[in-house]
């Protein structure tokens, strides 16, 4: 299953925009936005779009009388998809313990693509460009026996998005 990550996201709905439908077209059919959504848009954008799960971020207060509304959690927020669970937040403070297989943060506006042997740690880096210029998002592929990372960046005032993988193979199981 392929699942596309963002977070950051900020006043940038244009960026946001760009963001899920270049995920959407690179296959994602579950989108996770790991906080600092800011603009209740992007949200009905995601519910226009696809299935997600997005979590509140240190921005995002004016948002909880939409929870009902949106798919819209608190952090940490646990759950299961592709046979893998996941663990997401806005800040990286919730990440110990390590008691997932894949852990999704934001706020820090900075790439994380980390694996342990066990545990997956991603952060998709900002949509908003705010702090690097560049707008990035990710996807993971999760496969029986590895997961494939892809990260997607793209300078701001440009239409290219360019990309880097990871692959990490996962250890076998004994049974």
């Amino acid at each position: 299953m392929k699942i596309g990550i963002m977070s950051d996201t900020h006043k940038k709905i244009g960026r946001a925009k760009k963001a899920i439908d270049l995920l959407i077209e690179k296959g994602a059919k579950f989108i996770v936005h790991a906080g600092d959504i800011v603009e209740e848009e992007v949200l009905k954008y995601l519910e226009e779009k696809t299935k997600y799960v997005a979590v509140f971020g240190n921005n995002d207060y004016h948002l909880y009388k939409f929870a009902d509304k949106y798919n819209l959690v608190s952090e940490p927020y646990y759950f299961k998809l592709a046979e893998k669970t996941f663990k997401l937040m806005h800040y990286p403070k919730y990440m110990f313990p390590l008691d997932v297989d894949i852990i999704i943060y934001g706020h820090t506006h900075d790439v994380d693509i980390s694996f342990n042997g066990k545990n997956l740690i991603l952060n998709p880096g900002e949509v908003c460009a705010r702090d690097s210029g560049f707008s990035s998002c990710m996807t993971l592929d999760v496969e029986e026996n590895k997961y494939i990372v892809t990260l997607y960046y793209r300078k701001i005032k440009t239409d290219e998005w360019k990309s880097k993988i990871k692959e990490f193979i996962l250890p076998k199981v004994n049974n």
